[in-house]
């Protein structure tokens, strides 16, 4: 039985990288499209997903902040103390209080739903 439900699970997540440029590509339509399996629309350098990877506490429209970043200048270091805005609800953050709206992202919820339940039950998080 847990080789049947690691294999699934292993099924679940093998798929997610699709799901996940897919729900992108959706919800804010980025020209061109994220597609899953070119690293180059992925990252930094896409400006969608600079936006949701970066750090919370800094506005990715100033270019400054975009220029720091993709050039990893000393003042703009990404580190895995950074809280990325994706992981925010409604792509908001409150600098003066990080807890606020934490793992509450759509894209989040739905990824967990993915993972934990079933790449179906993702289809929609509302009222979740």
């Amino acid at each position: 039985l847990k080789k049947g439900a690691d294999a699934a699970c292993g099924d679940d997540t093998s798929c997610l990288k699709d799901m996940v440029a897919t729900w992108v590509n959706q919800e804010f339509c980025p020209s061109p499209l994220i597609k899953p399996d070119d690293k180059r629309s992925h990252g930094f350098g896409n400006n969608v997903c600079g936006k949701l990877l970066c750090p919370a506490e800094w506005d990715w429209d100033q270019t400054s902040v975009k220029t720091g970043i993709c050039n990893r200048m000393s003042e703009y270091i990404v580190s895995e103390n950074s809280w990325p805005l994706f992981l925010y609800e409604n792509y908001i953050a409150n600098c003066d209080n990080l807890d606020e709206g934490l793992f509450k992202f759509k894209l989040l919820v739905l990824a967990f739903k993915a993972i934990f339940m079933s790449p179906s039950s993702a289809k929609e998080v509302e009222g979740d």
